[in-house]
């Protein structure tokens, strides 16, 4: 059955300007169109009035995990929980992610497969989140930041764990190539795989139309990634020049992840007493501005994600706004930019005809008030199917509308 999302106003497909009353015509879980309200409504079966409120596509969050909470610390000794604990918790965080307006999450690593469990679960309805594309067990070195997630040495190391995810049926592959903030596992300018390592992690993803996505934060080992093909950069807190220039060259995507870092809420509440976690936490937020500056100058495309911080995601745009990023441009960054790093910028992440009947209802005019919109997000479809979400940050919860199910 169709189903008309009506509003004041609809962002339109490029994701440059609002457009006044207009709708979104629904069929089942695609975008059949977008155009005024009296053109659309005499074809629509059922329509929503959604009222004062801005319909932008739903969020891509193309960074997060499913079972850790970064605000609770120490999220190595989180990840060595019983499955089950981590399971049953995970259902939590993925109401949270809907909640926040996110349709489709790409998961950056989890142990005992609960990733691919949770994407069955999600699909089949027994379990309210959104989309999720999943990576399986994450790859890093005996050494490295990242070994809760995933363990993998040398050249035929990396290879086999590869392919032991694409053969569960991995859609990326994610590997950890620095040292991270959360950890006391090397400087977060150390890189922990030599370039034969990550050449074969690319070869192994690619010849089968994987992708590969590598959490790095600067330095030596960011460049060796550029150059060997690695699709994105997760984090990025302390990109050299002459990374941003590498990424430039060879089309590398940044995914950026602040809210977990900047947010009183994320590794500063969970980690505050941690003194090398702490330590490593303001050199990485010492050297975001200047960073982010260089991407700014490049013109180096980037998209969002969270990092775990599940109903966050708002924060992650506010972030942009705050640093002088456009509300058009920000928006677009967690949306159809989050869908490229995907492969899916044909599918995710614009109100278009044919696409993904992804939307949010943010209160108010979103390119106005970004910030303010985004505190007002009371309704979220994802995949044609409609939420009413209620509660505060991060802990926003999804009540299903059986009525356009």
């Amino acid at each position: 059955m169709s189903l008309l999302l009506v509003a004041r106003w609809v962002v339109n497909a490029e994701g440059t300007q609002l457009l006044s009353d207009h709708g979104v015509w629904i069929d089942g879980d695609t975008i059949v169109s977008v155009g005024p309200v009296s053109e659309l409504r005499p074809s629509a079966a059922r329509v929503l009035d959604l009222g004062e409120v801005t319909l932008l596509p739903g969020f891509v969050d193309a960074h997060t995990h499913v079972s850790v909470r970064p605000g609770e610390g120490d999220q190595h000794g989180q990840l060595a929980r019983p499955p089950a604990w981590l399971a049953f918790r995970g259902a939590r965080n993925l109401e949270a992610m809907l909640a926040s307006g996110v349709t489709t999450a790409r998961i950056m690593g989890e142990p005992a497969a609960i990733d691919f469990a949770a994407k069955a679960l999600v699909s089949s309805g027994d379990l309210m989140g959104p989309s999720l594309r999943v990576a399986g067990e994450a790859l890093s070195a005996t050494h490295g930041h990242g070994v809760a997630l995933g363990v993998a040495d040398g050249v035929e190391g990396v290879r086999l764990a590869v392919r032991r995810n694409l053969a569960a049926g991995a859609d990326h592959v994610k590997f950890f190539m620095t040292g991270g903030v959360s950890s006391s596992s090397g400087r977060l300018f150390d890189h922990h795989y030599r370039r034969e390592e990550v050449r074969a992690i690319v070869d192994e993803a690619h010849r089968v139309g994987r992708r590969v996505a590598v959490h790095a934060h600067g330095g030596p080992g960011v460049s060796i990634c550029a150059e060997e093909g690695v699709d994105s950069i997760e984090h990025g807190s302390l990109l050299t020049d002459e990374n941003v220039a590498l990424m430039v060259k060879h089309g590398t995507s940044l995914v950026l992840t602040k809210s977990i870092a900047h947010h009183p809420e994320g590794i500063e509440r969970g980690d505050a007493s941690s003194p090398t976690v702490l330590s490593k936490l303001m050199e990485a937020r010492k050297a975001d501005e200047a960073s982010f500056e260089r991407v700014r100058q490049a013109g180096l495309r980037f998209a969002l994600g969270t990092d775990a911080m599940h109903g966050f995601f708002g924060e992650e745009i506010g972030w942009l706004v705050d640093r002088g990023v456009p509300a058009p441009e920000a928006f677009l960054a967690a949306t159809w930019e989050g869908a490229r790093v995907l492969g899916e910028e044909d599918t995710v992440g614009r109100l278009q005809e044919g696409f993904k009947a992804d939307v949010v209802a943010l209160t108010g005019n979103a390119f106005e008030a970004p910030r303010e919109a985004l505190a007002g997000i009371r309704w979220v479809m994802r995949g044609g199917r409609s939420f009413d979400v209620t509660g505060r940050l991060g802990e926003g919860r999804v009540l299903p509308r059986p009525d356009f199910v």
